[in-house]
């Protein structure tokens, strides 16, 4: 499956109007709120309930699956780089093929170590061309894939890359529609998994509950569509991975609008909670609006104007990148059909 790293490029948006943002606080004990709205008959499919011979039937949950990846990883003596399965799981997450689970699926089985790894290099690739500024927050989970490794680690990243399969990566990334992607966050529960418990206490590191996430959107955003202006933006100064903007946008979604319409702004402190959370921004479909910032939002206030600042870097250095490979295929092409028409002579 060669990817395609030229097609359908998104041209830079206007700059988001941060003065109407709406801060999306961490929850606090015994905060309660109404339940989400009901979502229409066409859309109130979970994920237990796909049908048809592509997408497994009731896919792990969210704990099952991290717990999974975890373990084949540290089963296999991977060591203590937590960039490399959070890798993997990107790599699958991020896969552009969409709604052929099973068949890619069965493609990533067929694969050994080194084809693996240049799968990994393939997708980074792919969706650089595309978001230039949120792969780049990502390189930390795609880097290792340039490195040369030992038998012993090859022998662990494919453990890792089949159990991550087996537990229904891409039944939970592989829709055409990214509100189908956006019922689980893989990359928190996989942290979640590989980070001991003690680690994630020294960082202060606790992920949200989905569950309160859900209770939290649905309070902030309210149920009336009309309240949310069109050009608005939603900031969460201490992000993750993004698990309560996966929460605001599927209530958006539920409520008839499309989440790609606003600018997103997440700032984290964790390099690889950064990273996984600039990976969900692109699986969760929220639009060419959606920005990560690494940095300490305590010591350092608002990041969003380094994040546009970054964004805008990258698009010009992709551009920049994009216009001397489109000389040096001309160049080369050029020479072909010169030596042709010598050889002809």
């Amino acid at each position: 499956m060669q990817l395609d790293l030229f097609a359908q490029l998104d041209d830079d948006p206007q700059p988001p109007k941060p003065e109407t943002a709406i801060t999306l606080p961490r929850p606090t004990a015994g905060q309660w709120a109404p339940a989400p709205p009901k979502r229409p008959a066409s859309t109130a499919a979970r994920p237990e309930r796909r049908r048809g011979p592509e997408f497994a039937m009731r896919p792990a949950d969210g704990p099952t699956f991290g717990e999974a990846v975890s373990s084949a990883w540290y089963r296999a003596q991977g060591g203590t780089r937590m960039e490399i399965p959070l890798g993997i799981v990107a790599t699958l997450a991020l896969w552009p093929q969409k709604g052929y689970a099973r068949t890619i699926a069965d493609f990533f089985r067929t694969l050994d170590a080194p084809s693996l790894l240049q799968c990994v290099r393939e997708v980074a690739a792919y969706w650089w061309m595309r978001r230039p500024d949120l792969i780049d927050t990502a390189s930390p989970l795609f880097k290792w894939a340039e490195e040369e490794h030992t038998a012993h680690e090859l022998h662990a990243i494919r453990a890792t890359f089949r159990a991550a399969l087996d537990a229904n990566a891409l039944d939970h990334t592989g829709h055409a529609d990214p509100e189908a992607n956006s019922y689980i966050d893989l990359m928190s529960w996989t942290i979640t998994n590989l980070r001991h418990n003690a680690a994630r206490q020294g960082l202060g590191e606790y992920h949200t509950p989905p569950e309160i996430c859900d209770v939290m959107a649905a309070q902030i955003i309210g149920q009336d569509p009309g309240e949310i202006p069109d050009d608005c933006s939603l900031l969460d100064p201490c992000a993750g991975t993004g698990g309560m903007f996966r929460s605001a946008a599927q209530h958006v979604r539920a409520m008839g609008l499309d989440p790609a319409k606003y600018t997103w702004f997440a700032q984290e402190i964790d390099p690889l909670a950064a990273a996984g959370c600039a990976v969900n921004m692109i699986v969760w479909g929220l639009g060419v609006k959606a920005m990560v910032a690494c940095g300490d939002t305590l010591g350092e206030g608002d990041l969003w104007p380094r994040a546009i600042k970054h964004r805008r870097a990258m698009i010009k250095h992709r551009d920049d990148v994009a216009a001397d490979m489109a000389i040096a295929y001309a160049v080369g092409r050029t020479r072909q059909l010169l030596d042709l028409a010598t050889e002809a002579a």
